[in-house]
């Protein structure tokens, strides 16, 4: 069932038209990738969707009657003093609304008050309360804070002292708890780390609803989306698949699209040849052969259609200096301390020349400072040794915020690499699509991806043999990190990575190393090689190729993973998993007799002994089932705990 349309819509900015001729259908459970370059429009089109509507647009956007819609940007934190908890909670201030109604009446009939309507009027609010999940709310809404990575002390902070990412989270929580029909998800997995958009894309799997997401996350698109809005070349075109999906047949399309194009044109040319040939002769019944072929020509133009230009990519190739040996970089019980508190220790690795290392950890573990540490740009305990022969490139993820300078684009490069001539300077920011007007825009008015794209082409200028590059593709469209990744690929150093970008991580991986508080984990292998050596722990396999760094690729390794510890694990894990089972067994006999209660109520109205008897024991049964929600909350964290140390 379509519950959304989008006809003939078009929206322009002064003469700038930025598309037309917009057409779309979404159905009821549709999970749609929204994909275009930076610029294509694509937020504009969903604020449309979420009623704010810019000043010069035509065409209708037509919803099905009572359908609400989720955006993003709509939930605001405006009040800095409430808790993390009651911020994410108020979606529910109708239910909270309905509960204190409730309360007030219970109150009452402790009371004595026995009044017939009173008692109907508990009874149909107690069953809107259940329908509507007043229940288990409170304990979703915590879950889903988890979920997205807050600790269960975080609950209480109030929102004030949050960081911007800790505020988008909050915001995307308040959106998936508001009971939204059509989720709109402008880059939802923007500041969230591995674990966290792992979370949400279980969610969105399960989601009974309609969803359109913006995302420069591949992985995360292909995941979650079955069907495809491209937005390009000033208009809408819809696909089927995901994102991987909908580029092959974008692929296809245009070649199969230019094939027929170049055929009817040259049968257009091959037809005007007959025409002059006709011409010549001068005689009528070649006059009759030119109207039938003019004709002819007329046919085929009509059904002449230009084909869509193909996908715009970045190209380039980060040249790498000779190496001059085999150890890039050696760390030792590396630790760091914010005041009197420890961010990380016992950390110790090693890494070899032309290894692609990747240094993953939840958000806040302390990763982009280990890499300052190992750069000498922060001071720690313990020893960090990069080879004196190695020529560094080095990208920070705040770099780009930190770009003050007033010079132009091309100058702010051309300064740095001034044996280079102009047109070599120009050819090089044109591989990364800057050019035009862009080239003397100041450096400090540059966006988040310009300013990226600037700070990764002087480091290609450069010619490193070592790569350390913190977050590198977080503000790079699609284009741009495809881009990036095919530069990396054929790159032949030695680089370690920060990112969450886990089709980057699956495409380039030797190495993954997991940063704990209290040391490093590394695994030889892609993220999904890493992901599937988790799921065999129980299936008799030697699935961890992960070595504990005391002492990397020692004994240390096979130590920790003796056989001994890793039955202990494994009977642990059992427990956690027995004891989650049985909780969710006992809430579901609680909401058994829930049902069964309200079943009685509804059928004994008239019977008020009873009413009061079954009322106590509903009250009681609620209570008993927000505690159980709370227990099982707390043995699934212990579980996913105790799956995370596998």
């Amino acid at each position: 069932m379509i519950i959304l349309q989008g006809k003939d819509i078009a929206v322009s900015f002064g003469e700038r038209v930025l598309f037309s001729n917009v057409n779309f259908a979404v159905d009821e459970n549709d999970k749609i990738g929204l994909a275009g370059v930076n610029g294509a429009g694509k937020t504009t089109l969903f604020r449309m969707l979420a009623g704010i509507e810019p000043e010069d647009h035509e065409g209708a956007i037509v919803k099905q009657a009572g359908l609400t819609i989720g955006f993003m940007e709509q939930h605001v934190l405006r009040n800095g003093e409430i808790s993390v908890y009651d911020e994410a909670l108020s979606v529910f201030g109708r239910l909270m609304e309905t509960e204190k109604e409730l309360e007030s009446l219970h109150d009452r009939i402790d009371g004595g008050d026995t009044d017939a309507k009173l008692l109907e009027k508990q009874m149909n609010l107690t069953e809107r309360f259940q329908d509507e999940g007043g229940l288990t709310f409170r304990a979703r809404t915590e879950s889903m804070l988890i979920g997205m990575g807050f600790k269960k002390d975080d609950l209480q902070k109030p929102v004030r002292v949050l960081s911007g990412g800790e505020r988008s989270k909050v915001q995307l929580v308040k959106l998936l708890l508001s009971g939204a029909k059509l989720l709109l998800l402008d880059e939802p997995t923007n500041h969230l780390d591995i674990e966290a958009s792992e979370w949400l894309e279980s969610f969105l799997l399960e989601f009974k609803g309609a969803y359109i997401v913006i995302s420069h996350d591949r992985y995360f698109l292909d995941k979650v989306t079955n069907k495809t809005f491209a937005l390009d070349n000033f208009t809408l075109d819809t696909y089927k698949g995901n994102y991987t999906e909908y580029l092959r047949q974008y692929d296809e399309r245009v070649t199969y699209l230019t094939k027929k194009y170049t055929e009817m044109t040259e049968e257009i040319h091959r037809i005007e040849g007959i025409i002059e040939q006709q011409k010549r002769f001068n005689q009528e019944h070649n006059y009759i052969t030119i109207r039938s072929k003019e004709k002819q020509i007329e046919r085929i133009r009509k059904e002449l259609i230009p084909p869509p230009p193909p996908r715009r990519k970045i190209h380039f190739q980060i040249p790498c200096r000779l190496a001059h040996g085999t150890d890039v970089i050696t760390a030792k019980d590396l630790s760091l301390k914010i005041g009197e508190e420890e961010l990380f220790g016992n950390v110790d690795f090693e890494i070899k020349y032309g290894e692609r290392v990747f240094l993953l950890g939840a958000n806040g573990c302390g990763k982009s400072s280990l890499m300052k540490l190992v750069l000498g740009k922060l001071k720690g305990e313990g020893s960090a040794y990069i080879a004196d022969w190695l020529k560094i490139g080095y990208f920070d993820q705040l770099q780009e915020l930190r770009l003050t300078s007033p010079k132009t684009t091309m100058d702010f490069v051309w300064d740095d690499f001034p044996k280079l001539n102009r047109t070599q300077i120009q050819s090089a920011l044109a591989m990364f699509k800057l050019y035009g007007e862009q080239l003397q825009k100041p450096v400090n008015m540059l966006s988040g991806g310009e300013a990226a794209k600037v700070i990764l082409l002087k480091i290609m200028l450069d010619g490193p043999n070592l790569l350390l590059l913190d977050e590198p593709t977080n503000h790079l469209d699609l284009e741009a990190r495809d881009g990036l990744m095919e530069a990396l690929s054929d790159y032949k150093g030695t680089m370690l990575i920060i990112s969450h970008d886990r089709a980057l991580i699956n495409s380039l991986a030797t190495k993954l190393m997991f940063l704990h508080k209290d040391g490093m984990e590394i695994f030889s292998g892609s993220y999904d090689e890493w992901k599937e050596s988790r799921a065999c722990v129980g299936s008799g396999e030697n699935y961890l190729k992960v070595q504990n760094t005391g002492k990397p690729g020692t004994e240390a390794a096979s130590k920790t993973n003796s056989y001994k510890e890793q039955k202990e694990r494994q009977s642990k894990l059992r427990r956690a998993t027995t004891k989650v089972k049985k909780l969710e067994e006992e809430i579901g006999e609680l909401e058994k007799e829930a049902k069964e209660i309200n079943n009685r109520l509804s059928e004994n109205s008239g019977d008020y002994k009873q009413v009061m008897e079954d009322s106590e024991r509903l009250s009681e049964v609620e209570r008993l089932q927000i505690e159980l929600m709370e227990r099982w909350e707390e043995a699934e964290k212990e579980l996913a705990e105790l799956e995370n140390e596998r």
